[in-house]
C-alpha cells in the first residue's frame, strides 16, 4: 500500500512464473508473467480517503487496508486527514477523484455525516464507508448513500466484509455493464445473496441445488444448474461434465478425466467437453509463453 499525496502512484507488478525451457541447452529458466489474461488476475487499484481525527484509528485502517492488499492483489493509493472540514475542501478545490473514503463520525469541527453530505452536494461519487464507536449511527449512513459503516475497535473480517461491498459498489459505478457480467445475485436458503463470479472456481450440482466453490468459501444456490448456466459468460464459465460449470481462468491443469484448479480443487471431465477443453487451455498457455518469450526478448 502506498501512503501519499494524492498526486502520487506507485505500481507494483503481480506476476506469476512459468517455466520454459531453452532449447540450446535444454535448461529451464523461469519466466515472469503480469497476471492480466482473462481478466480474473488483473491488478486493481483504488484511490482511498481515510479522515479520521485520531493518529491511532487512521493507521489501523492503514493497516487493514494493507492486509487486504496482500490477500487480494489490489493496489492502494491512502490520502489520509485528521479534519473532516480539511479534507472537504481540499477535495472540492482538487479535480483528484477518489474512489472509497472511510470517515469517522464524531469529529471536532465538522462530523463524517456532515463531511459526506457536502461531497454529495458538490457531486462526489466517492463510495462512502463511516467509522464509528457507536452502532446508533448506522442509520444515518444512509441517508447520504453510504455502502454501511464498521465499528471500532475495527476488525480484519469487517474490513473485509465492508471492501468487497464496496468493490462492488465501484465496478457498476465504473463499468455497469462489466460489473453486471461479474456478480451474480442467487436464492441461498431463504434469502438472496450476490456471488462476486471472480471469485468462484467451479459450480457442481447436487441434487436440486447448486454449490459455488469460491476461492474463499462455499456457498448453496436453490436453483438449477442449466438455469444458472444460462446467466453466465459462456467465454469464462464451461461446462466440464454434465454436473459442473468450471470458471476456465483457474483452470492450471487438463488431464483426461478431471481438470485441477490448484490447492486440492477439481472437477470431472467428461470425454464429450474433454477436446475442446484441452485445446482451449494449451491455446492459453501456449499464448502467455509467447507473451513471455517477447517480453523477455526486449528486456
Amino acid at each position: 500500500m502506498t501512503v501519499a499525496p494524492p498526486n502520487s502512484m506507485v505500481m507494483v507488478p503481480n506476476s506469476i512464473c512459468l517455466l520454459q525451457r531453452v532449447s540450446k541447452n535444454d535448461t529451464i529458466k523461469a519466466i515472469k508473467v503480469s497476471k492480466t489474461r482473462e481478466g480474473i488476475y488483473a491488478m486493481k487499484e483504488l484511490t482511498i480517503a481515510v479522515c479520521d481525527d485520531e493518529e491511532f484509528y487512521r493507521d489501523e485502517i492503514k493497516t487493514l487496508l494493507a492486509a487486504y492488499e496482500n490477500e487480494t492483489g489490489y493496489q492502494f493509493t491512502v490520502r489520509e486527514w485528521e479534519s473532516a472540514l480539511s479534507m472537504v475542501d481540499e477535495m472540492s478545490s482538487n479535480s483528484k477523484k477518489y474512489d472509497l473514503a472511510f470517515l469517522d463520525i464524531e469529529m471536532p469541527g465538522l462530523s463524517g455525516i456532515d463531511a459526506a453530505a457536502r461531497l454529495r452536494s458538490i457531486g462526489s461519487d466517492t463510495v462512502i464507508c463511516f467509522v464509528t464507536a457507536h452502532k446508533g449511527y448506522a442509520y444515518d449512513a444512509y441517508g447520504v448513500d453510504a455502502v454501511g459503516y464498521i465499528a471500532k475497535p475495527i476488525k480484519y473480517t469487517d474490513m473485509k466484509k465492508i471492501m468487497e461491498t464496496a468493490e462492488m459498489y465501484i465496478a457498476y459505478k465504473c463499468d455497469r455493464a462489466a460489473a453486471e457480467k461479474r456478480y451474480l445475485d442467487i436464492v441461498s436458503s431463504r434469502s438472496n445473496i450476490i456471488i462476486d463470479l471472480n471469485k468462484v472456481v467451479y459450480i457442481e450440482k447436487r441434487r436440486n441445488q447448486c454449490v459455488f466453490h469460491c476461492t474463499d468459501s462455499e456457498q448453496i444456490c436453490y436453483d438449477s444448474l442449466r438455469n444458472i448456466y444460462s446467466r453466465l459468460d459462456h467465454e469464462q464459465f464451461l461446462y466440464t461434465h454434465q454436473g459442473y460449470i468450471a470458471n476456465f481462468p483457474y483452470i492450471k491443469e487438463v488431464l483426461r478425466d478431471h481438470v485441477c484448479f490448484g490447492s486440492g480443487m477439481e472437477a470431472p471431465l467428461s470425454r464429450r467437453h474433454y477436446e475442446s477443453i484441452k485445446r482451449r487451455h494449451m491455446d492459453k498457455l501456449n499464448r502467455i509463453i509467447m507473451e513471455a518469450r517477447k517480453k523477455n526478448e526486449m528486456q
